[in-house]
């Protein structure tokens, strides 16, 4: 299962960065990417909902309001729209795309959280997630000491720096959430590995 979880986010992923760029080149101002833009980061929480309904083997509803929260989330002041607009201007395809893959990953990560969340609020206990990076060489080191962390659900991931989130996408450097592959596994009850909390 977990091969198929990764595989949709990859390919959605993929189908994310194919729209942005077609986007770019013949849409005629920003608003026209800011909504296609949109589109992918609808896709990635539904997503991260039924990715991780499946996790569980549950069937979680896709909160429309969790949904919104996390796509309109504003960074240094910004809405996603906002950002887009300022990549438009400046004629840069490159960071409109890193933007794109930075959002979609985040949104989706978030989904997958919230409807853990979700599940524990419906009485389920000893959910527990796993951190799981792409297992390449493009793997920072930060996020490379968390590669198949196991934690509750609830509580966040601690990285050797002293940063933390409760998913990838979710910590307050930004050179831990930029151009971040990571994803988490759900699990109905497995035993948790003790992490240590912070390093000097």
């Amino acid at each position: 299962m977990m091969k198929s979880i990764i595989s949709s986010y990859v390919t959605a992923l993929d189908e994310l960065n194919l729209l942005v760029s077609a986007c770019y080149h013949t849409a005629d101002h920003a608003a026209q990417v800011a909504d296609d833009l949109l589109s992918g980061l609808i896709r990635a929480y539904t997503l991260g909902v039924q990715n991780a309904s499946a996790m569980l083997g549950t069937n979680l509803p896709v909160n429309l309001d969790e949904m919104e929260e996390a796509i309109y989330v504003l960074i240094d002041g910004k809405t996603f729209a906002d950002r887009v607009a300022a990549h438009m201007q400046e004629n840069s395809l490159g960071r409109l795309q890193t933007l794109a893959q930075s959002e979609f990953h985040r949104v989706y990560n978030q989904a997958v959280d919230n409807s853990a969340k979700t599940y524990i609020r419906q009485g389920n206990a000893g959910i527990t997630k796993t951190w799981c990076t792409a297992g390449d060489e493009k793997v920072r080191d930060t996020h490379d000491y968390l590669e198949g962390m196991t934690i509750n659900a609830s509580q966040d991931f601690y990285t050797y720096d002293g940063d933390y989130a409760a998913y990838p996408g979710g910590f307050s450097k930004p050179e831990n959430n930029i151009n971040c592959r990571c994803i988490v596994i759900l699990h109905g009850s497995e035993p948790v590995k003790t992490q240590p909390q912070t390093r000097g």
